[in-house]
């Protein structure tokens, strides 16, 4: 199979999913038996098998138009039709924004937004979920002729006068005889197809050409930053041109000036320099010369420039030539693509969900281990309560009431600090509240419509975001000063009671703040942009609050959520445990007055303690192999011999 590498690879990672959902949900079950499954392990076990069953690899396509985007997916996805799938012609031809999936639960189909839409104040993600402003082709996979004449559909075009292009925010280009100028037919295209590749779970997004990316900004704030993998192309025939690097700087390069991860940069249309009257070994220097050159202009090694010739590579698969296909560099391609997909989406798969699965085992595990030590020092005070006196024990009662005292002291001080944690979380929800900030946004608009001249409008951009850049810094300062709270609860609890914890949980704003910063260069480039000066002034409104805004209004959500699921959580494990040591202090005079008065009674107890004290060591030890388990083949994409929880049985 052509695609042997990549379905190969996207095989394994789906397997690797698999196991992963078989290994907590066997957890569950454990957790459940044990009476361990609080509700911070659940709600982690939860979200970490959502996260697994819901992943979706993603893979944009992005560059400048006619750098042969649509031809280079045709060869690596389509090869196997024996045709060239997705339109492509010289000139600009793919005119739309167009993604490529597979759902399973309903059959193949072309749908496509009308350009029109442009003119409604909605966003596309609202768009997406409204049918009926779709206009919907059932796809026919048995005839390829059929199909490839379907999916012409995404380069039609259609004339319009310019005040209706202005109107919908497109230039005003290249009039004909009757004054009209050519604008797409179809703002976005979803394509339902059933393929192997897609479906493991791949979601293609193949983009015109700068020009939709300026256009369609949610594709820049929504689309790019979620992909999992970016293919960005440049053009052996034409080099780095300025608007390759201007979509470079703008949309691709990450913070500090550094490539986002999964970024893969293609060097296409390799054959131009194929010469036959050259020796290969001529050709291959030119080659790399090119691919050295595009990198300096990056900045980037010469290693992450990838040549290939999508042309070639297709016409190769299709007429089964081996030796063309591996001169093209396709294969070479689909390695690294492989590997950027899976890798890439496999860590963030472990950072956003078995790091939480592994924080809940590991206070679990110190939930566990202060019991047992609690449960020892039972015994051995038992065991020393048998021989005593009575006015031995009078002693011990007195020690113990002491102990309780002093408890009561450090409750009082975990009082005082959880005022002032939930103080300051009142003042951080505050500061994250999306009504006030909706207020905010609609007097920043209503002023911006109201501007009379561009630098009016500039001027109302700058302000709205200082005022959201505010809101963020407050949100960061309460938020450092409740961790300072959680510190010290936690710190107080270990030093003076010696309570087994793991480390607290944190909510850190860093990422929010980075993000929001990133827009906020967004945000200014968007300000100061020719396009902004020329563009109908409602239109350019409509269009910045539509997706620099909504992007920012989406990121104090996110915040939002969060603090909010901190607030709840914080202080939940060393509360537990609290209440365990109260239940710890009362069982010590439970057993002092049992020495007291019966020894047959205090026997019973060391009994209870002794199984409990097994259990808890059994208890302890399947914690930690649980931790284990999870964690063995995170880097490890090749299925196991057995099951990663049959070591657990």
């Amino acid at each position: 199979m052509s695609e042997e590498n990549l379905s190969g690879q996207l095989a394994a990672f789906s397997s690797w999913k698999q196991r992963h959902i078989e290994l907590l949900r066997s957890m569950t079950g454990w957790l459940e038996q044990q009476a361990l499954c609080t509700e911070e392990a659940r709600s982690a076990i939860d979200h970490s098998v959502a996260t697994l069953q819901d992943d979706c690899l993603s893979l944009a396509v992005v560059g400048e138009f006619s750098r042969g985007k649509t031809e280079l997916i045709n060869a690596l996805f389509f090869g196997s039709f024996g045709r060239r799938l997705l339109p492509t012609s010289a000139g600009r031809t793919t005119l739309c924004p167009t993604e490529i999936f597979q759902d399973d639960n309903q059959a193949p189909y072309l749908r496509l937004l009308p350009i029109d839409t442009r003119a409604e104040d909605r966003s596309l993600a609202d768009l997406r979920t409204d049918g009926t402003v779709w206009h919907k082709l059932e796809l026919d996979l048995s005839d390829a002729g059929v199909l490839e004449t379907q999916l012409r559909e995404l380069s039609a075009c259609t004339w319009v006068t310019p005040e209706r292009a202005a109107q919908l925010g497109l230039p005003a280009e290249q009039l004909d005889a009757e004054g009209r100028v050519q604008i797409p037919k179809w703002r976005l295209a979803r394509i339902n197809f059933r393929h192997p590749l897609l479906a493991e779970g791949i979601c293609i997004l193949d983009t015109p050409g700068l020009n939709s990316i300026g256009n369609e900004p949610e594709l820049t704030y929504e689309v790019l930053p979620k992909a999992q993998a970016v293919m960005f192309l440049l053009s052996a025939d034409t080099g780095v041109t300025r608007s390759d690097l201007n979509i470079w700087h703008d949309h691709l390069r990450g913070p500090g000036g550094r490539p986002r991860p999964g970024l893969m940069v293609v060097l296409n249309k390799i054959d131009t320099l194929w010469d036959e009257l050259r020796p290969q070994d001529d050709i291959n220097h030119t080659i790399d010369a090119q691919r050295a050159e595009a990198a300096r202009l990056l900045g980037i090694d010469a290693q992450q420039v990838l040549g290939v010739s999508a042309q070639k590579a297709l016409l190769a698969r299709v007429r089964g030539d081996s030796l063309l296909e591996r001169r093209t560099g396709i294969t070479n391609l689909e390695r690294h693509l492989a590997a950027n997909l899976v890798r890439n989406r496999q860590t963030v798969i472990r950072e956003q969900a078995t790091n939480e699965v592994l924080a809940a085992l590991l206070s679990l595990s110190g939930l566990v281990t202060g019991r047992l030590n609690r449960a020892r020092e039972q015994l051995s005070r038992l065991a020393r309560l048998a021989d005593q006196r009575k006015s031995t024990l009078d002693h011990l009662y007195r020690e113990a009431k002491r102990d309780r005292q002093r408890y009561e002291a450090s409750i009082a001080a975990f009082r005082e600090h959880r005022d002032g944690f939930v103080k300051h979380g009142k003042q951080l929800q505050r500061a994250l509240d999306l009504n006030t900030l909706d207020d905010t946004i609609a007097k920043a608009r209503q002023r911006m419509s109201n501007a009379w001249t561009t630098v009016g409008l500039r001027d109302g951009m700058k302000v709205l975001f200082e005022d959201i850049q505010q809101r963020m810094d407050a949100v960061a300062e309460h938020t450092q000063l409740m961790r300072r709270h959680v510190r010290a609860i936690y710190r107080r609890f270990e030093s003076d009671h010696g309570f087994y914890l793991a480390p607290p949980p944190m909510y850190s704003t860093v990422k929010h703040q980075v993000t929001l910063e990133l827009l906020v260069q967004e945000a200014e480039l968007f300000r100061r942009s020719s396009r902004t000066a020329l563009t109908e002034q409602h239109f350019v409104v409509r269009r910045y609050f539509r997706t620099v805004v909504d992007r920012a209004r989406q990121i104090f959500a996110q915040a939002d959520r969060e603090s909010l699921h901190w607030l709840q959580s914080a202080l939940k494990p060393i509360t537990g445990q609290m209440h365990e040591h109260r239940v710890q202090l009362e069982a010590r005079f439970k057993d002092l007055k049992t020495a007291g008065h019966s020894r047959e009674h205090l026997k019973q107890r060391e009994a209870e303690l002794a199984r409990e004290q097994s259990l808890l060591m059994a208890q302890a030890e399947r914690l930690e192999r649980w931790q284990f388990a999870l964690t063995e083949d995170q880097d490890d994409l090749e299925p196991d011999s057995e099951s990663p929880h049959s070591m657990l049985s």
